[in-house]
C-alpha cells in the first residue's frame, strides 16, 4: 500500500525526486581536521545568512553531530529544496566540506486557497517570497474570494541582526464574511506586528501588539452600541523551542507560555487579560514514524457581552478543536471564554519530504498518514469545568507536507454523539487550533 501511493505521487508530478542527505562520506572522514568549508550553489541567498547556521570550523576535527546540526539549521531557514554534503581529502590528514544547495525560486505565483467548516473554501490569487533580497525574509499577500472575502499581508524577517538577537514579524488582514454561529455579518480589520529574540539556543521571546476593528450588521454583537469595536492588546510570550525540524519534527518540545492585556489601560472596547499554555511534544519511534502530543490551555478574564465579546468565545468542534464533530453544531453547544484541548497523533512518513523538480522550481514535499484522538472542554464560569462538557474523537488522515503551510489535512473523525465527520485544513493541528477562526 505504502509504495503504492508513493508511485502514484511521483507519477503525478514531472519531478526528479533527491533522497535524505547522505553522510556517509562524513562518518568515514570522522575526527579529521577541517581546511576548508565552502559553500556551492548559493545564488539568491547572502553568503552570511547560510554561514550563520554552519558551526562546522576551520582548524576542528570533522564531527558528525555537527554537521547533522548544521544540515537541520539550513533547512530551518526554508529556503533550500535539497542540501548535500561532500567531504572530499586535503593535505596530509585534512580534508574539505563542502554544502551543496539547491534554492527554491524565489518568487511563487499562486492560486490561494483557505477553507474553514465554518465559512466554506475561499480561493484567489497569491504570491509569496521565501528568500526576499536574500536575506530570508519571507513575505506574503494574497486575495481570497467564495466563502469569505479576505485580503492578508504577512512578512517575516526572522534574524534582523547576527546569531538569531532580532527578529520582526507582521500580519495584516481584512475579512468579510457572515459569522454563522453568532449569526451577523463581520467586517473586520487586524494589524498584528510582533519583534522577538532568542534567549540561548532554544529560548524565545517576542512582544507583540494587535490592532483589531470588528464591525456588526447586528446590534447587541459588540460591546460599543456603534455595533463597532476597537480592541488594543500587548502580549508577551515566552518559549522553548528544541525541535530537530521546524517545518516537520520528529522530536524534541516547542512550547509557549503567553500574557496578553486587551484594553483597560491601553484603550478600546474591552478590558480583559489572557492567559495561554501550549505544549507540544514530538517523539520518535521508529523510522518514518512519530507521536506527537499536544496540549493547549486558554484562559480569558472580564464578563461577556461586558467586558469581553462574545465573538471572541472559544467554540469546540471541527478540524481544528475535536475531530468528530460537526463546528456548526458543537460550536453552538459548547463554548465559553475558556478552553483546554489535547491531542495526540501518530504518523508514519509514506513519502519522506524530500526535493521534487516541477518545471524550473525546486520544492520539498511529502505525504504522511496518521491516526489520531482529540479531547476539548470549553467553559466561561468555573462551575461549567466538568467531564459533562468534555468531548472526544479519535479518527485518522493522510497529510501533504508542502513548503510554506507545512501541510493540508485530510481526516475522516469519529466520535459518539458526531458520528463520522470529513475533516480538511491546512497547516498543523496545534497552529490552528490557537486562531480566531478554525
Amino acid at each position: 500500500m505504502r509504495r503504492g501511493l508513493e508511485a502514484l505521487l511521483l507519477a503525478l508530478l514531472p519531478v526528479a525526486a533527491a533522497a535524505q542527505v547522505d553522510l556517509t562520506d562524513v562518518a568515514a572522514h570522522q575526527g579529521q581536521i577541517v581546511e576548508a568549508v565552502e559553500i556551492e550553489g548559493r545564488e539568491a541567498t547572502r553568503e552570511h545568512v547560510v554561514t550563520r547556521e554552519i558551526h562546522t570550523r576551520v582548524g576542528e576535527p570533522l564531527d558528525r553531530e555537527t554537521i547533522e546540526e548544521d544540515v537541520q539549521r539550513l533547512e530551518n531557514l526554508q529556503v533550500f529544496s535539497e542540501i548535500e554534503i561532500e567531504v572530499e581529502a586535503g593535505r596530509e590528514d585534512h580534508v574539505r566540506v563542502r554544502f551543496v544547495v539547491r534554492e527554491m525560486p524565489p518568487w511563487i505565483p499562486l492560486v490561494a486557497l483557505t477553507y474553514t467548516e465554518q465559512d466554506g473554501f475561499s480561493v484567489g490569487p497569491g504570491i509569496t517570497a521565501f528568500n526576499l533580497t536574500g536575506r530570508d525574509i519571507e513575505v506574503s499577500g494574497k486575495a481570497f474570494f467564495g466563502g469569505t472575502t479576505q485580503f492578508q499581508f504577512y512578512a517575516d524577517w526572522p534574524w534582523i541582526t547576527g546569531d538569531h538577537r532580532l527578529g520582526a514579524r507582521l500580519w495584516a488582514a481584512h475579512l468579510d464574511r457572515y459569522d454563522t454561529l453568532n449569526e451577523f455579518q463581520e467586517e473586520s480589520t487586524e494589524f498584528r506586528p510582533r519583534v522577538s529574540r532568542f534567549l540561548g539556543e532554544n529560548g524565545r521571546l517576542a512582544g507583540e501588539l494587535q490592532l483589531f476593528k470588528m464591525r456588526s450588521d447586528q446590534p447587541g454583537e459588540t460591546l460599543s452600541a456603534t455595533n463597532e469595536d476597537l480592541l488594543v492588546a500587548l502580549g508577551v510570550t515566552l518559549g522553548w523551542d528544541t525541535r530537530n525540524s521546524w517545518t516537520n519534527p520528529s522530536g524534541g518540545w516547542q512550547n509557549e507560555l503567553v500574557l496578553k492585556k486587551t484594553g483597560g489601560f491601553l484603550g478600546g472596547d474591552a478590558d480583559f487579560w489572557t492567559f495561554i499554555a501550549d505544549i507540544r511534544r514530538w517523539q520518535s519511534t521508529f523510522p518514518r514514524q512519530r507521536v506527537l502530543l499536544s496540549g493547549l490551555m486558554s484562559l480569558q478574564s472580564g464578563t461577556v457581552g461586558v467586558d469581553f465579546p462574545q465573538y471572541l468565545l472559544y467554540r469546540l468542534g471541527g478540524a481544528n478543536t475535536v475531530r468528530g464533530y460537526d463546528v456548526e453544531k458543537l460550536g453552538r453547544e459548547l463554548f465559553g471564554r475558556n478552553q483546554m484541548i489535547g491531542t495526540v497523533e501518530y504518523s508514519y512518513a509514506l513519502v519522506p519530504k524530500r526535493r521534487f523538480d516541477i518545471w524550473k522550481f525546486s520544492f520539498r514535499l511529502g505525504l504522511e498518514v496518521a491516526v489520531f484522538g482529540d479531547v476539548g472542554v470549553a467553559w466561561s464560569e468555573g462551575r461549567d469545568l466538568n467531564s459533562k462538557r468534555t468531548r472526544a474523537g479519535l479518527g485518522s488522515g493522510l497529510r501533504v507536507l508542502i513548503p510554506g503551510a507545512q501541510m493540508f489535512r485530510l481526516d475522516v473523525g469519529w466520535s459518539p454523539e458526531g458520528g463520522f465527520r470529513f475533516h480538511f485544513a491546512g497547516s498543523t493541528k496545534p497552529e490552528r487550533q490557537r486562531d480566531r477562526i478554525r
